[in-house]
């Protein structure tokens, strides 16, 4: 994995100048490429230190009284890099989910915003009119239930507006499936909210999926349960989303900046200058 890594990260390097130099430095078409280089470079850099000598180092200054070596640590190790792999999980959707909800937010014409912002209303207004034929709510009513529409984008669930964003996409790219790439969302996001729960899911309906030669299987109230995965099963799951994302931005034509406002905090400083020299 340690080669496929950098490889995939020298790739990336012209990918982020030319998404600066088509969108702009401050898009989040462009901020979404160089978040997810600084992930995986963060991820490769702490995954592979822990093969280093280095580590022995700082085992036997938190355990001075045991004997530290590499096989009396290897489950410790191992620990450490399932925890990497979470890292992985949630960072790289995190980042997925920012650039998804701004081209969302700036790409779909008002009609289709408002009708995401005020879906749970919409529902909740369906059972009251079947509930209640004939019988006006009053206006008080009608302002408390208006809370249920949302306030921004990012309240909104990943898959209402993953989905209306492909549906903008006329002319998939040839060798992948629009069907495919949206089951694999689901898949990531529900693996995401795991992570958040100790890897428990919570879900009203079962659900399994394979990547690559990994099953993974969700139950609800159950740990989630998989296949033996490869060492870089998880990576190779990032770089799918990475993937993803670039069909998004590559092939809705939208001219006009979608300004990413977490690019002002210096995400990507150090690396800019890098990739640079």
């Amino acid at each position: 994995m340690k080669e496929e890594i950098v490889n995939e990260l020298q790739k990336l390097i012209p990918q982020i100048n030319g998404y600066y130099e088509r969108f702009g430095k401050s898009d989040v078409r462009a901020s979404f490429l160089d978040g997810h280089f600084q992930i995986i470079r963060t991820y490769y850099c702490s995954y592979y230190h822990l093969e280093s000598d280095d580590i022995l180092l700082k085992y036997r200054e938190i355990y001075p009284d045991k004997e530290i070596n590499h096989d009396t640590i290897d489950m410790s190790i191992q620990g450490h890099k399932n925890l990497l792999n979470s890292f992985l999980i949630l960072n790289s959707w995190s980042n997925f989910e920012l650039g998804i909800t701004l081209m969302a937010n700036s790409i779909l014409d008002e009609r289709k915003r408002v009708g995401l912002l005020s879906i749970d209303y919409a529902r909740i207004m369906k059972i009251f009119s079947k509930i209640l034929i004939r019988i006006d709510l009053s206006e008080t009513i009608r302002n408390k239930l208006s809370k249920f529409n949302k306030f921004h984008l990012s309240h909104v669930p990943m898959t209402n507006k993953y989905g209306n964003l492909l549906k903008l996409i006329s002319n998939y790219p040839d060798g992948r499936s629009k069907k495919l790439d949206r089951k694999f969302l689901e898949f990531y996001g529900r693996l995401r909210n795991c992570v958040h729960s100790n890897y428990i899911y919570y879900g009203r309906n079962s659900f399994e999926y394979r990547f690559e030669d990994v099953l993974f299987r969700f139950t609800n109230g159950e740990l989630l349960s998989q296949d033996p995965i490869e060492e870089d099963t998880i990576f190779n799951m990032s770089s799918q989303l990475k993937d993803i994302f670039t069909i998004f931005a590559e092939n809705i034509d939208y001219p006009h900046e979608i300004h990413d406002p977490s690019h002002e905090i210096g995400k990507s400083n150090n690396s800019e200058n890098l990739q640079k020299s």
